[in-house]
């Protein structure tokens, strides 16, 4: 969002948005502060209808307030999106969404006591960015060896150079340059380089299958983990208002809680302003909450 200095008032444009942020997160504070008594009341009994209607607006005025600040903000995750990732690529969008994924961690988390929250949003957003474009560029590493990846390419560059043309490289000694062991030099070097699994893959009758379809899965995945373990009731109950406000809206629409219909992941990120995998990447974040506390109980 650009924000105009107003003129003649000697107040530049970064402290005019620094002002503006912290009374964003001054009333979120103030609002979370409220909803955290409302809530105190109904699970001590000591709460009627009012009490309830009051929680719920609270909950509505928080979600609002936190979309009015993620669109105050955004401009840190094209930033930080354009210096984490390459400029031009099929998945920027992707990218994107996963930085919004960020910015949402780091608002929920954020004090202005902490500092600029330009400052504190970094990490997160980075985390997501980096997690993304591993998943869509190199998803034969793991995230910690794709976080060490360029200081193991610019060590490696610096090797070349001051080597001899037809030299082989020494790992242990990239790996010096590099601080990182041996063995994450060779995994990203020497990283194998894998198929997709949409690739499809032909069968005696001509048809061609792509080889996710062809492959079981011998693992519950985590959404039916949680819904093996729990009953529809118990879950809303008691796992819903746990989550952030957008992150129960998403599981609320994905899986029908409210008795609707369930909606699909892309349906949803156009409802949010997000991509599908940005609405995928709530998702799973919502369902691991719930996922902790039923470990512990079952």
């Amino acid at each position: 969002m650009d924000i105009v200095q107003p003129a003649g008032d000697g107040c530049s444009a970064a402290d005019e948005f620094r002002t503006r942020n912290n009374a964003l997160f001054g009333r979120r504070k103030e609002l979370l502060e409220r909803i955290g008594a409302l809530r105190a009341r109904i699970d001590a009994n000591a709460a009627d209808m009012l009490c309830e209607l009051a929680l719920r607006r609270a909950e509505r005025e928080l979600e609002n307030l936190t979309h009015e600040i993620m669109v105050a903000n955004y401009g840190l995750v094209r930033r930080y999106v354009a210096m984490f990732t390459a400029r031009s690529t099929e998945h920027n969008e992707d990218f994107e969404s996963a930085g919004k994924v960020g910015l949402l961690w780091a608002i929920s988390s954020y004090d202005p006591a902490r500092g600029p929250f330009a400052s504190w949003a970094f990490k997160p957003i980075q985390r997501e960015v980096l997690r993304a474009v591993r998943d869509a560029d190199h998803p034969n590493l793991n995230l910690g060896d794709f976080e060490k990846r360029p200081a193991i390419l610019a060590a490696e560059q610096a090797f070349l150079e001051e080597s001899e043309p037809d030299a082989r490289l020494d790992y242990t000694d990239i790996a010096r340059r590099a601080g990182v062991t041996e063995a994450q030099v060779r995994r990203v070097l020497d990283a194998p380089r894998l198929d997709s699994l949409q690739a499809p893959a032909g069968t005696q009758d001509g048809d061609a299958v792509p080889w996710e379809d062809r492959l079981a899965d011998p693992s519950l995945s985590l959404e039916d983990e949680v819904l093996r373990r729990f009953h529809l009731g118990t879950v809303v109950a008691e796992g819903l208002p746990a989550l952030e406000p957008r992150e129960r809206y998403v599981l609320t629409r994905r899986f029908g809680l409210d008795g609707e219909p369930e909606q699909s992941l892309r349906a949803i990120g156009e409802q949010l302003g997000l991509s599908r995998e940005g609405v995928r990447q709530i998702q799973q974040k919502a369902l691991t909450k719930l996922n902790e506390p039923i470990a512990d109980a079952v």
